[in-house]
């Protein structure tokens, strides 16, 4: 769109002339009265009306008729109020503008798995490793089906083949076999609505394999909110849509632009999922305390995981909420400038996703912390949480609901760019959970992960990125070889 300024540029800047013209006519006055009349050229700017025509200019000299100084003072005053109004008009009438951005990536990635096929579980046959849960389950799998993880979302080499499974949607489904894939092509956009008010998207699309005339591409929206900046000291913002959760701190690097390395941590999937209903986030104090509270569907586990589910089947809604204490070094003493300490507190608690009636109780509780300077990040999140799924005391079975009994699990990752183009990255892990689903089966997991990669950033648009995850058991579970390697080239703009 053309501005105001643009598109009448020519006219004012005639207005000078008309300003010459007022001031030569002053001069004249003072002189005799049989001076010559203005210049034809000297004559007052036209604006284009309403419908875009140009009006006709009137005569500020008549023929065969000299008008006093005074007599063309008046007519370019007229002139110079005409001018104005239809300034003023244009001004009023013309579109305004809307501030519009985009941003995205496409991340193309290459993955090799070592031992199992892809697969990050094997089955207890006969109960061999935990007899105790002879007669209790009807199948029993050790190990994490997340834990051949191949990119930012989290997605494995291969799901596997459980017995008595229900139809799943195997993304990758690899087969142990190495190969390469883009793993997203994301399309962000963010709309001032006004200065107080942002619209945000973000629209992920994933190219799979299909099968049976099915093509197994799919689109994943995972932002869709609108903020409103309530006050900006204190900053004090509330949102409404599908939002970013609350929980831990992970979820801020949950993209595959944001992250230092590649793939998420053994505990992503509880707190970096997208969650549609209220939020309200405020920062008091210079930005030294952040308190986020949140009123949603479901909670803040990823869509794909057991325990999230976007539309609610009952009435009753989750509350997500965080405290944290930022603490700005260079506030403290100058030889810190740059380094930043935040530690946070996070629970949230609500019905079970994908139960009818509000029947059982889900619930997470965690400790975060970060430490960072410019070139460096030391960061780490302890969490636990349960949810009783089919096992509902004091009510009847709940059918097709996961229980979960998550013990002590969490993560420590460590960052660090050597140079301004190269960075090293090391981050140990591990997740204590059992996973449920009635009497029918159980995933016992007693893994522990480490991390270890390097990114080199070729420019502020293009980094690639690589990583080895070694996978391991521990409390009794035999070894599974479930290494995976993968690597990531992420174009942004």
């Amino acid at each position: 769109m053309v501005s105001i300024r643009e598109e009448y540029a020519p006219p004012l800047c005639r207005v000078s002339s008309l300003v010459l013209a007022i001031g030569a006519a002053l001069s004249a006055s003072g002189e005799a009265k049989a001076q010559p009349v203005l210049p034809d050229e000297v004559v007052a700017p036209s604006l284009p009306g309403e419908d875009g025509e140009v009006a006709p200019e009137p005569d500020i000299v008549e023929a065969g008729e000299a008008k006093s100084p005074e007599e063309r003072i008046e007519a370019l005053e007229d002139k110079l109020f005409e001018l104005d109004a239809r300034l003023a008009r244009a001004e009023q009438s013309k579109d305004v503008d809307v501030p519009i951005s985009f941003n995205g990536y496409v991340d193309f990635g290459v993955f090799a798995p070592f031992g199992n096929r892809g697969v990050g579980w094997v089955q207890d046959f006969g109960n061999r490793q935990f007899p105790e849960y002879q007669g209790r389950y009807g199948w029993v799998f050790l190990g994490d089906i997340l834990a051949t993880a191949v990119n930012a979302r989290g997605e494995p080499a291969d799901l596997g083949d459980a017995p008595g499974a229900a139809a799943r949607f195997d993304s990758i489904n690899s087969g142990g076999a190495a190969g390469f894939v883009v793993n997203e092509v994301n399309v962000g956009t963010t709309v001032g609505l006004s200065p107080h008010l942002l619209l945000r998207t973000s629209l992920n699309l994933a190219p799979r394999t299909g099968s049976d005339f099915d093509l197994g591409d799919f689109v994943d929206i995972d932002l869709a909110e609108v903020e409103w900046v309530v006050s900006d000291a204190p900053s004090i913002s509330l949102f409404a849509g599908k939002t970013l959760p609350v929980f831990g701190i992970e979820y801020k690097t949950r993209k595959s632009d944001q992250r230092f390395g590649i793939t998420p941590s053994l505990v992503s999937r509880y707190t970096s999922g997208s969650q549609l209903g209220l939020k309200i986030r405020g920062k008091f104090f210079s930005d030294w305390l952040i308190v986020a509270a949140a009123l949603t569907n479901g909670s803040s586990t990823v869509e794909s995981f057991h325990f999230q589910s976007e539309i609610d089947t009952n009435t009753g809604k989750t509350f997500n909420g965080r405290v944290a204490l930022r603490i700005p070094f260079a506030d403290l003493a100058e030889a810190l400038s740059g380094h930043t300490l935040e530690i946070g507190v996070s629970g949230e608690a609500g019905p079970q996703d994908r139960a009818a009636d509000n029947e059982g109780l889900f619930w997470l509780f965690g400790v975060d912390f970060e430490f960072k300077s410019t070139s460096y990040a030391l960061r780490g999140q302890w969490m636990r949480g349960h949810s009783p799924g089919g096992d509902n005391p004091g009510g009847a079975p709940v059918d097709d609901v996961w229980g979960l009994r998550l013990k002590d699990s969490g993560y420590v990752e460590f960052n660090w760019m050597v140079t301004p183009v190269f960075g090293l990255m090391v981050r140990g892990g591990l997740r204590n959970a059992l996973v449920t689903l009635g009497e029918e089966r159980a995933y016992l997991t007693k893994s522990w992960r480490l991390t270890m990669g390097g990114r080199a950033v070729l420019s502020r648009h293009v980094a690639f990125r690589a990583e080895y995850l070694k996978n391991g058991e521990f409390g009794g579970v035999d070894a599974i070889p479930n290494d995976v390697a993968v690597g990531s080239l992420v174009l942004s703009y």
